[in-house]
């Protein structure tokens, strides 16, 4: 029988627990940075589904004399869905628009498109998420500020009409849960603080956008999402730089010129 070399040492149970501890803090420090990298990777892709609606939109304008297409789809009450961009876009890409983005986790897509089939609302009508993708309201036919007080096109709602379309934003992601989960629109007019209230405009843009899509973390200014253009430009954008106040932001076409710079 062999004898072990006299020169050869086992490991003790303390360097095999030392060793499994570094490895574990190792783990521990290199997940959040492939968590990271992962979401960054899903970003481009839903970056490319906007940069696809953007060209389709960019199509639209063409044929129909520089208007932009519109929104339909209902947040708690009844819209116009053959109306919405979601519908009216697609005859105008040379292949399907993406309208679900890697990024969305909500649990309110319809079963027939792959979803979990949760409603948005509990009361008498069910409605369902059937895009991750928003229009800036301001650029509605039907649902701008203008056209809520004076009526139907009396908005932004063309290209003509839109003095910075590189500094005013066209598509956008919708939140992935609440209220506007089934929409194709939020209402930028109503994220304006309420004294009464502690709300800021953050949080109340938050119940409608999606505005960490893309770090996932808590809302904060600093959070990032990604974002359209009216000339077509898509980036990855955080929120503080698109929305500061009601009058200093990228969503109203009337001031959105005079925050040109800072884009790129």
């Amino acid at each position: 029988m062999q004898r072990p070399c006299a020169g050869l040492k086992a490991f003790t149970l303390v360097e095999v627990l030392v060793v499994i501890g570094v490895i574990v803090i190792l783990l521990g420090l290199l997940l959040p940075s492939l968590a990271g990298i992962r979401r960054e990777s899903l970003a481009s892709s839903c970056m490319s589904n906007l940069r696809q609606i953007s060209i389709a939109h960019l199509s639209y304008m063409a044929v129909h004399k520089e208007r932009f297409c519109d929104v339909g789809l209902p947040h708690g009450s009844l819209g116009a869905p053959a109306r919405s961009f979601v519908n009216t876009l697609k005859p105008f890409s040379d292949g399907p628009l993406m309208f679900r983005s890697p990024l969305d986790a909500s649990p309110h897509w319809p079963t027939e498109l792959g979803g979990e089939g949760i409603p948005v609302n509990d009361g008498s009508v069910e409605l369902y998420r059937l895009t991750s993708y928003g229009m800036n309201n301001y650029l509605s036919r039907t649902f701008s500020p203008l056209a809520a007080l004076e009526g139907p096109g009396a908005g932004a709602d063309a290209l003509g009409r839109v003095r910075s379309p590189e500094s005013t934003v066209c598509f956008l992601r919708m939140a992935d849960r609440g209220l506007y989960a089934s929409s194709d629109h939020p209402h930028v007019e109503e994220w304006d603080p309420d004294p009464a209230t502690t709300s800021d405009s953050l949080m109340l843009a938050a119940t409608q956008l999606q505005v960490n899509s893309i770090d996932g973390q808590v809302p904060g200014e600093s959070s990032r999402s990604t974002w359209s253009f009216v000339d077509g430009r898509v980036q990855a954008l955080e929120f503080g730089r698109l929305f500061e106040s009601s009058t200093s932001n990228r969503f109203d076409p009337a001031i959105s010129a005079a925050m040109q710079s800072g884009l790129q």
